[in-house]
């Protein structure tokens, strides 16, 4: 169930920098754009708030790299099921690492983060026709530009995980939770931003 989806810092020896490293499961599917070319997209039409992708690239195309099920769907044994999605293991690196949002240091700060996910998403919404889909706990973190002394001169905000996820159920509407096919609007994004 879900991308089996892994995160770490790594170390970028391009520039010295640390960076995000992603390694997941994505659906494989010719009308699905890969997450980080949504992530490009967004970059090119000037979205605030998210996090650059610096390289994104589908693991080699071995057999092991491909899930393999669907290639079974009308064997005479297979017993009725839902349609599988194929799914490809897919690398991507972020150009920044971010702190969980339930690290936050005061209610300010977790207010600013949900507001600066909201401009996000409407961002990527109204310029760029990208709906974020799995606005979650997880998928907004906070970026400390630099410290003096003991404080935080700046924060940022970035959302993360532009995929075609249907949702983290702690966090989806009511709608989507009652109605298994329902369509996902932007209402239902924004009640996901209410949970937060």
């Amino acid at each position: 169930v879900g991308h089996g989806t892994r995160t770490c810092p790594a170390f970028n020896p391009a520039n010295n920098k640390i960076v995000m490293f992603k390694d997941s499961w994505q659906v494989l599917l010719p009308d699905i754009l890969p997450e980080g070319e949504i992530y490009k997209h967004l970059k090119d039409t000037d979205i605030h708030n998210i996090a650059t992708c610096i390289a994104c690239h589908d693991v080699p195309s071995l057999p092991q790299q491909r899930t393999q099920t669907a290639k079974f769907a009308n064997a005479p044994w297979v017993q009725p099921y839902d349609v599988l999605t194929p799914h490809i293991h897919y690398c991507m690196v972020l150009n920044h690492v971010g702190q969980p949002l339930i690290r936050f240091t005061s209610s300010c700060q977790v207010v600013k983060a949900v507001r600066d996910a909201l401009i996000a998403h409407e961002d990527a919404c109204a310029k760029a026709g990208v709906l974020h889909r799995d606005l979650s706990l997880g998928n907004i973190v906070i970026y400390v530009t630099h410290m003096v002394g003991l404080f935080h001169t700046q924060n940022s905000y970035f959302v993360l995980n532009f995929s075609v996820a249907k949702g983290t159920w702690q966090f989806m509407s009511a709608n989507l939770v009652k109605k298994k096919h329902a369509a996902h609007t932007i209402e239902d994004d924004l009640e996901s931003s209410f949970y937060i």
